[in-house]
């Protein structure tokens, strides 16, 4: 894309995905969660962390940075979103595929790839950092990482202070997790974070179009990924105009939900999507059983104990919220996530 400057816009800076060299913000919690794993370096043992905090504060960017960093010094790097790898023989076998060791996950049993898995991280100084790590649906693979070797870090991520709670406490124990809590930012850090990355992208803006998209980022939990979207949004807005981009704007233009949701929102089976459309319909909140109801009535397929899953599935992917109501029994609201 391109402004009235005449200038190509590089929209891949404004990409929340995008990864920069240096993390405005996020300097002192790159130097710590080095130097707790750097032991791995010399061969020795590593604090294994859990870092958590709001979304879109730079939890992911700064293990990421982390990972880049530690690997010139002759350690694997192993990231994985515990989205699309939650049970045991995903995880422990994406572990092995980015070490490069050739492992077929069919026809082979879990026994048989813990076995290979510890066979192969004995051999290596390795550091795997787990996202999103409240996903996992077998969470006893915590407790396999713990033992495996002494030259193996884990780095676990959430959203979720509480996440650890629902793990295995013998794997919570063996691992010794060190809490990292990640601090929101404040408007005028996310000022700052959209001014450089503007500045990358060679954006024609107004200083105060990157200001309104702070605030507005602000609003949104301090998500830095909402307000890097909004700018790319207003931007292809403004292109179309041949203006540059103002202030107005980004007033008027709505991102909608949040930009990791909106992607992950193409990646959920087609039952999943129908409940939430179906939620949607009734202007985002119902209680469960209205909710099934009009679920059938649209057309749904699905029995009831499936239904009552899938919706668990989606509160557990923060899709949707949820809320006891005091009443006549016990009664679950839930609500689209903002």
């Amino acid at each position: 894309m391109s402004l009235s400057s005449g200038v190509s816009v590089l929209e891949e800076y404004l990409d929340p995905d995008y990864l920069p060299e240096v993390l405005p913000h996020r300097e002192g919690e790159v130097s710590a969660v080095f130097e707790m794993v750097s032991p791995l370096v010399r061969g020795g043992r590593p604090s294994n962390l859990f870092i958590h905090g709001g979304p879109g504060i730079g939890k992911t960017a700064v293990a990421k940075l982390v990972l880049r960093e530690i690997q010139t010094e002759g350690v694997v790097p192993v990231y994985i979103n515990c989205w699309y790898h939650r049970t045991e023989v995903a995880l422990l076998s994406e572990i092995l595929r980015q070490m490069a060791v050739p492992f077929p996950r069919k026809g082979r049993g879990v026994d048989e790839l813990i076995a290979e898995f510890v066979e192969r991280v004995r051999q290596e100084k390795l550091l795997v950092v787990l996202d999103e790590v409240d996903l996992l649906e077998t969470p006893e693979v915590l407790y396999e990482l713990s033992r495996a070797s002494a030259t193996l870090g884990v780095i676990l991520i959430s959203n979720d202070p509480f996440a650890t709670r629902k793990f295995d406490s013998r794997a919570v124990s063996s691992l010794a997790l060190t809490p990292l809590e990640f601090k929101s930012y404040t408007v005028e850090e996310l000022v700052d974070i959209l001014q450089e990355r503007v500045n990358l992208a060679r954006l024609d803006a107004q200083e105060l179009a990157i200001k309104v998209a702070a605030r507005f980022a602000f609003k949104n939990r301090s998500d830095v990924r909402y307000g890097l979207s909004l700018l790319l949004k207003a931007g292809r807005a403004a292109e179309r105009t041949g203006d540059v981009l103002t202030a107005e704007t980004v007033k008027h233009f709505d991102v909608g939900q949040s930009p990791k949701q909106e992607a992950r929102q193409h990646e959920i089976e087609a039952d999943h999507q129908k409940i939430l459309d179906t939620l949607k319909g009734l202007k985002g909140e119902a209680f469960s059983n209205d909710l099934f109801t009009s679920y059938l009535r649209g057309g749904g397929q699905i029995a009831e104990r499936t239904f009552r899953k899938y919706v668990r599935q989606l509160i557990d992917w923060k899709f949707i919220t949820e809320e006891e109501v005091a009443g006549r029994g016990r009664r679950r609201k839930l609500r689209l996530s903002s």
